[in-house]
């Protein structure tokens, strides 16, 4: 992965034009102040004053724009500092360190470490160079800037996001080309799905897919992708699958036929039993009977008879499960467990948690919690440390919602208008780009994300669920925390953001911290391979922990 550049000010404009400063981050509210900041990180070089005021004011005489250009200029000192613009009469640039430290500079560094090179030089900082380009190419350049008035404009930023696309589509097929020749192919799978989701008429990329599904060991997911990819084409461009595509298929089915066993047979379904905290019913599985339990607190919704279907996170849950005793439960509210609409703040849901590790006979626990699962483990690591053997914190915050001494959420304000457009389209694949957005196409998982709605809650319950969870505060309870805890993220998630988590692992003491590449806000897509590494290399000073029976 290339090697950022030290700098005083960070310039992003790969997702929302924002400026990250020790201070904070500072999102220019000013749709002007946003594209001159966009345009110099993108053309990295002195520009005419003239064509700027052109672009930014095209309906202005000159006189009339180069004024407009020397207010917002003046404005933008002091937000990003005098010193980080470089002007003379006729030009306007970026200083030379703040240019060079943007995202975007990161991401043409990392495209020219892992593309300019011949496959037979490539090594692992060649493939860290294109998962990192990969990465941050995923973002739209100049997220939610429009100037529809500007028309020069509008077609600069179009052809920069259809570049950023293409940037993106070119680095993750050279890194599918060099992990199947390295045998890398469970890594080269994962690539391939986000190739795919880029663009699902690209008949190579779902041959590829295809072929990894059967490396991997999933022939019969295989010959499903190829009739979706068959139905695809058909309906999209009235074609066929090329005699390459068929010939793939063909291949995988004969093999598929000579090696089927009775092994092949789907695995028994997980039994599911129920437990009662107070007067709620909560289901509950356990899968797997490794010498430490993991308990694992999932995020706003969930169904544990959903949670097995393909799209989710079985093969995530079975790996654990092959060192773990894991256990699983619904949350009230949700899924399997009693439907309520009663408030239910973390101090309750502490409680239902404790419940199903009585219910289960576990003495002490490493509790994997994910996304909003997060403050709920935390309150119970506080409340019940002789029950807590570790934290393992995936995507999570301490907060609900912003505040002005919590900027790493959504406000109250857009955290209600999230909520409105969820439930409006509950039952379809609702806000799906948010939390897997390099997989937002693939079929497989928007059905079982619909599913997973409608078989999760529904629309009054998750307006009760979610508001608690707006109002969630656990902040004083992190330096409380006294248990080992691990805090995970992904840089690009967009449901909940890096800085949410690094604010939790900063806040309590001797927290470990780890920060892996991708946008999936859900924790078993993309690269699981390090997620559940470090799960495992976490719990191995556990386990001598863990009391006998």
């Amino acid at each position: 992965m290339s090697i950022e550049v030290p700098v005083r000010l960070a310039l992003r404009v790969l997702g929302p034009v924002r400026l990250e400063q020790e201070s904070g981050t500072f999102e220019p509210g000013a749709r002007r102040e946003q594209a001159l900041l966009a345009l110099l990180a993108a053309e990295a070089r002195p520009m005419s004053r003239g064509r700027i005021a052109a672009m930014l004011w095209p309906d202005a005489d000159d006189v009339d724009a180069r004024g407009r250009m020397r207010r917002l200029l003046h404005e933008m000192s002091s937000h990003i500092g005098h010193d980080a613009l470089v002007t003379d009469r006729q030009t306007v640039a970026l200083a030379s360190d703040v240019c060079a430290a943007t995202d975007l500079a990161s991401l043409r560094r990392s495209l020219a470490e892992g593309l300019y090179r011949s496959n037979e030089d490539a090594g692992e900082a060649s493939l860290a160079a294109l998962e990192h380009a990969g990465d941050l190419a995923a973002a739209e350049f100049a997220e939610g800037l429009a100037l529809d008035e500007c028309d020069e404009l509008s077609a600069w930023l179009q052809r920069q996001r259809e570049s950023l696309h293409q940037a993106r589509a070119q680095a993750l097929t050279q890194l599918i080309t060099q992990l199947e020749r390295a045998q890398q192919h469970e890594r080269a799978f994962h690539h391939a799905q986000e190739l795919v989701a880029i663009d699902s008429l690209n008949e190579a990329a779902q041959r590829r897919l295809i072929r990894l599904y059967a490396a991997v060991g999933q022939p019969r997911a295989a010959l499903q992708q190829f009739e979706r990819c068959r139905q695809i084409l058909h309906d999209e461009l009235g074609v066929a699958p090329e005699a390459a595509t068929l010939r793939v298929a063909d291949e995988i089915r004969g093999r598929d036929a000579a090696t089927t066993t009775l092994a092949d047979d789907p695995p028994p379904a997980v039994a599911v039993r129920f437990t009662r905290s107070g007067d709620v019913h909560l289901a509950y599985q356990v899968v797997g009977a490794g010498p430490l339990d993991v308990l694992l607190i999932s995020g706003f919704i969930s169904n544990l008879e959903q949670a097995w279907e393909p799209g989710g996170p079985a093969a995530f849950f079975r790996e654990l499960a092959r060192d773990f005793r894991l256990i699983l439960y619904d949350r009230r509210g949700v899924g399997l467990s009693d439907r309520t609409v009663d408030p239910a703040e973390t101090s309750v849901s502490s409680a239902d948690a404790l419940a199903i590790l009585d219910a289960v006979g576990s003495r002490r626990t490493l509790v994997f919690a994910v996304s909003e699962g997060g403050p709920i483990a935390i309150r119970l690591a506080v409340e019940h440390p002789e029950r807590v053997a570790g934290l393992a914190l995936w995507a999570t915050l301490a907060r609900g919602t912003a505040t002005h001494d919590y900027p790493w959420a959504l406000t109250p304000q857009r955290y209600e208008r999230w909520l409105d457009t969820l439930v409006a389209h509950w039952g379809h694949p609702a806000a799906i780009d948010t939390f897997a957005p390099d997989q937002a196409g693939d079929p497989l998982l928007q059905r079982w994300w619909a599913r997973m709605l409608r078989l999760g809650s529904s629309p009054r319950c998750m307006h009760a669920v979610l508001r608690t969870l707006a109002l969630s505060d656990v902040r004083d309870l992190l330096p409380q925390v006294k248990v080992p805890t691990l805090v995970m993220h992904r840089t690009g998630d967009r449901a909940v953001r890096v800085d949410a988590g690094r604010h939790v692992a900063a806040t309590i003491s001797g927290a470990e911290w780890l920060e892996l590449p991708g946008t999936a806000h859900w924790w078993w897509l993309g690269e699981t391979a390090p997620i559940i590494d470090a799960i495992k290399a976490f719990a191995r000073p556990l386990n001598a922990q863990v009391p006998g029976p």
